[in-house]
């Protein structure tokens, strides 16, 4: 009898060992598989980097940014403006009416121009409003692109000062493109802020801006 009590759990525990599993038998993903998933999250991460400006301009619909907010974001384009109103001096001593639109705008650009005004100003908007979490992205985002435009125009005043003498129809074009360049950004960006939709479509300027500020 005790035999067959000892054969009868023996047997017993051998079924119930049957249905638990081991950690030898534990799935565990193959290599192959492991590959495509990593292949697959890279893949979701190149696109969405080469979609996030597209993606953060949707983030704004023309309802959700306050009438406030709109007004300050085109402040700060007064800044490449007013850099890039000597550009357009070949324009202005031509066709001297085309300056009447910059009128109210002169005693701005007259103050920016002023010795280390312009410079003073550049380092406020880009230590105290783009890195400040407290203001409204739409408001931090343009001021950051206002600044990159405002330096992009370092590289033509670079190309000015070394290209020495220069044929003045080819100084005038390059001035010219210079001042209009900066001028349909400004307008665009403009017209955007007022409409409510953020203007991240300015070639390479809005994409070194979406990738400084991610939020």
């Amino acid at each position: 009898f005790t035999c067959t009590v000892i054969v009868a759990l023996a047997s017993m525990a051998m079924t119930a060992n049957a249905f638990v599993p081991h950690s030898s038998f534990r799935l565990s993903p193959s290599p192959m598989q492991s590959r495509q998933t990593s292949s697959m999250l890279s893949s979701s991460l190149r696109t969405s980097r080469k979609s996030g400006v597209n993606t953060l301009g949707m983030q704004y619909g023309s309802d959700d940014v306050p009438a406030l907010d709109r007004f300050v974001a085109c402040l700060p384009y007064a800044l490449p403006l007013a850099d890039s109103f000597e550009w357009g001096h070949f324009l202005f001593d031509k066709f001297p009416i085309l300056a009447l639109p910059f009128v109210p705008l002169f005693p701005v650009i007259s103050l920016l121009n002023a010795p280390f005004v312009s410079f003073a100003v550049f380092i406020a908007l880009f230590s105290f409003v783009t890195r400040n979490p407290s203001i409204p992205r739409f408001v931090r985002y343009n001021t950051l692109q206002a600044i990159y435009l405002d330096i992009a125009l370092i590289f033509p005043s670079l190309f000015k000062g070394l290209a020495g003498n220069v044929p003045l129809e080819l100084a005038e074009t390059g001035s010219n493109t210079v001042f209009y360049a900066i001028l349909l950004s400004v307008i665009y960006a403009a017209v955007s802020n007022i409409s409510g939709k953020l203007p991240n479509e300015i070639p390479l300027i809005s994409e070194t801006v979406d990738g400084q500020m991610p939020f």
